[in-house]
């Protein structure tokens, strides 16, 4: 039996029960997700009041199970199952213990092994970047996301937006397929259902093309950079502010924390104003009013580290020590990417750390290794993953954040989708809960198993191990029978990244015979090219059809839109071009 994610401790007793003979569940701490997933698993559950505190006890119905109270300990989320041939008991001293202890027992096998497991979490926060401005899931697709998300025990998720909201309070920066203040409500309510906590970002200073490629704001531009805001704008000011508090009434159940941005900030002190502040002032004041509008709002305040270690060269290291004010009135979320080299170790945490600042960790899932990719790298991000964990538990970090960047910049085209992220995703996942490495190859086993319902073949294995190593083609997927659109999207996804290898292919025939094709070429080099190129071509229009509906079944028609533009838009014109000039061309 394999859980994912691997619990504490589970000591076993020789007798099995199956999960669906008990049919009566008494407790007080169960949200309607939970139930719902209760009531799909256990043929006419029944559902009543226990005794006060946070536990639950299933029993066949009219007996009772007999078995006492035990104690989970003071570990983050703990809790403890014990299973018995008369019923099944779950202990946690919270609410989101008990859910935790369910979806543990949700995961093991139809015949359930009887003894007790103990399990608690590695990391308090387990957080999970969901960026939208790359690509924005259906609602009801959303929703099912962070049912997902929450199974693998993840508490937190970090909410990027961008346009993919409609603002009351800034019309026109939402794109058409933008969610409404009232679908953000509903996704607030049922993430807190679900024990997630929603984390919302707003860019306080750059990253804003999204907003300022807009006429009406062309005005809060920073020297006309349509990227940045002008960091001494009052009206910038204002309608930051402004936004921030309609972000916080969508996410009003989750009051604790709120995200600034803050990073990469390119274009400081340029304007006639912002050059009498400085490159310093500018950054300070800009980001020190968001900042402060958070903190007066009752919330505390994350920004991004990278302007603070001087990441970009964009100021001395002097300057860039000027701006570590800033960290010490909001938490300092240190993103890095890549392995942290000798011990796992951050060069700038104990830096952090021992200037008195609150540091949060973040790794990255997706959107690192390939700007227009579709796959991530498990082997390359698992790592990152692991050497975050071991730093934040080695450190005492509240939280790390498993960072995925569905979209580089607003005006770059989609990257990896959440959807084939799943492993990189729940490595992340698991490995913040248990606080341990797990082997990548048996993790895709039994993930795929978990989540899809079936084993992958070993060319995609090795293709979520590292598909820039080991390259999943169309022929792959081609006139293939799918059993799932979940597993599809997978296996599609990982057959798209191909496309760049037939686009070189087309660069190159064009390349070699420039100048031939459209006059004159040998004749077995034309049959050459009315056999291959159009063979290609062939394949490239198959695999369009078979991937555009399991992409928009997921994704909007904004976010389908752009991924199959900037996967096949090029590639289709070259395929045309090619084809007339091959039609073009006399034989010798």
């Amino acid at each position: 039996m394999s859980l994912l994610p691997e619990v504490k401790l589970f000591e076993k007793t020789e007798n099995t029960v199956q999960l669906k003979d008990f049919q009566s569940l008494k407790g007080n701490t169960f949200s309607p997700v939970l139930l719902k997933q209760l009531k799909s698993a256990i043929s006419g559950l029944v559902v009543s009041k226990g005794a006060k505190g946070c536990c639950a006890e299933l029993c066949v119905p009219g007996k009772k199970s007999g078995l006492k109270a035990e104690d989970p300990g003071n570990g983050n989320d703990a809790y403890v199952i014990q299973i018995s041939t008369n019923g099944i008991r779950i202990d946690s001293k919270t609410p989101a213990g008990v859910f935790y202890g369910f979806q543990t027992l949700l995961q093991m096998p139809e015949k359930l092994p009887c003894g007790t497991v103990k399990d608690e979490a590695a990391v308090p926060l387990r957080m999970i970047h969901w960026d939208l401005k790359g690509y924005q899931p259906k609602f009801e697709i959303l929703l099912e996301e962070l049912e997902i998300l929450a199974s693998y025990k993840v508490n937190a998720i970090l909410l990027e937006l961008e346009d993919k909201y409609d603002y009351k309070c800034a019309p026109g920066i939402g794109c058409p397929t933008a969610f409404s203040f009232d679908e953000m409500r509903k996704i607030s309510k049922y993430a807190a259902d679900l024990h997630i906590m929603i984390v919302p970002k707003l860019q306080s200073i750059a990253h804003v093309d999204y907003m300022l490629k807009q006429p009406q704001y062309r005005e809060l531009r920073e020297n006309e950079h349509c990227y940045q805001f002008c960091c001494s704008s009052t009206k910038v000011d204002k309608l930051w502010n402004k936004m921030a508090d309609e972000l916080m009434e969508c996410f009003a159940e989750h009051p604790l924390y709120f995200h600034v941005g803050a990073d990469e900030a390119t274009y400081l002190g340029e304007c006639p104003k912002c050059k009498k502040l400085g490159v310093v002032g500018s950054y300070l004041r800009r980001t020190g009013k968001s900042i402060d509008h958070i903190i007066a709002s009752g919330r505390t305040p994350i920004m991004w580290d990278d302007i603070l270690r001087n990441s970009a060269k964009g100021m001395s290291d002097e300057q860039a020590k000027e701006c570590w004010s800033l960290g010490k009135k909001s938490i300092l979320m240190y993103w890095d990417y890549g392995y942290g080299g000798k011990g796992n170790t951050f060069s700038f945490l104990r830096s952090y750390i021992d200037t008195g600042m609150r540091v949060w960790g973040a790794s990255g899932y997706a959107g690192c290794d390939n700007w227009a990719g579709s796959l991530p790298p498990l082997e390359y991000r698992g790592l990152n993953s692991c050497a975050w964990t071991k730093s934040a538990v080695e450190n005492k970090l509240e939280c790390v954040c498993s960072t995925g960047w569905g979209r580089i910049g607003s005006a770059d085209c989609p990257a990896e989708p959440h959807e084939s992220s799943w492993f990189t995703i729940l490595y992340a996942a698991c490995n913040m809960w248990s606080g341990k490495t797990i082997d990548y190859t048996k993790f895709i086993y039994e993930l795929s198993k978990n989540l899809y319902g079936e084993c992958p073949d070993q060319a995609l294995v090795n293709a979520i191990l590292n598909i820039g190593k080991s390259p999943y083609t169309l022929q792959n997927v081609l006139d293939k029978q799918f059993s799932s659109d979940r597993y599809s999207f997978l296996q599609l996804a990982a057959a798209a990244e191909s496309l760049s290898v037939i686009r070189n292919m087309f660069c190159n025939w064009n390349q070699f015979y420039y100048g031939k094709l459209g006059n004159c070429l040998e004749d077995y080099r034309i049959e050459y090219m009315n056999r291959w190129p159009v063979m290609h071509a062939g394949n490239v229009a198959k695999f369009k059809k078979m991937l555009e509906p399991v992409l928009r079944h997921f994704y909007g028609i904004f976010t389908a839109d752009d991924f199959l533009n900037s996967r096949f838009g090029y590639l289709e014109k070259l395929i045309d071009d090619t084809m007339k000039l091959t039609e073009k061309t006399k034989k010798m």
